[in-house]
């Protein structure tokens, strides 16, 4: 009697598995080295992030004004204080073909510790006196915290303090939080504020 049914030879079998364990191995590497690319591209977006927020603030410490009715206040997580900011033009008001003019107000910057973010708002002089901010822009986002420390003039050498709601500071040292490759990283940046004396 002949057996027409033919199965796999051992041989057969163990090649089919030698292939498939190759070809998977081909797999997760590719997928790994996937991964390992996209994690370096995110700590470098975290850390542009970072670098963009300080430049920001800096900027905007850069235009701080003395002005009455507000003044510069400042915690470990959070600063607002009086600057010239672009708004929109008042429409009753003779730049009101401008669009966007540059205007007394204030600036807010505040870290989100639930979020994970660090926001700027502002507000034109008479909506920053009644606290009336504008919607928060995200500047920086995967950040693990904020630490501001305020610098101010004292009898001999400086005064350092963790928040302030007297006078403005010479200047403010600003460290930034961030996870990178399952470590936390620091950027620091010491911001000079012009009126208060720094310069």
């Amino acid at each position: 009697m002949n057996n027409s049914h033919r199965g796999f030879t051992f041989t057969e079998v163990l090649l089919v598995c030698a292939m498939f364990a190759l070809i998977s191995l081909a797999v997760f590497h590719a997928f790994s080295n996937g991964l390992k690319l996209w994690a370096r591209g995110q700590h470098v977006m975290v850390e542009g992030d970072v670098a963009i927020f300080l430049d920001r603030i800096a900027e905007d410490l850069r235009h701080t004004v003395i002005i009455s009715g507000i003044s510069l206040k400042g915690s470990s997580t959070e600063l607002s204080f009086p600057a010239i900011i672009l708004a929109p033009a008042d429409n009753n008001g003779s730049r009101s073909k401008e669009g966007i003019t540059d205007q007394i107000g204030a600036v807010k910057y505040t870290f989100d510790d639930s979020e994970k973010k660090i926001y700027r708002l502002q507000a034109a002089y008479g909506q920053a006196l009644k606290l009336q901010w504008s919607k928060p822009v995200e500047v920086a986002h995967m950040i693990e915290g904020v630490s501001l420390l305020y610098y101010f003039k004292a009898d001999r050498g400086l005064d350092v303090k963790s928040q302030t709601d007297q006078g403005v500071p010479l200047g403010v040292m600003i460290d930034v939080q961030f996870m990178s490759e399952a470590h936390i990283r620091h950027m620091r940046r010491f911001l000079i504020i012009p009126i208060g004396g720094g310069i």
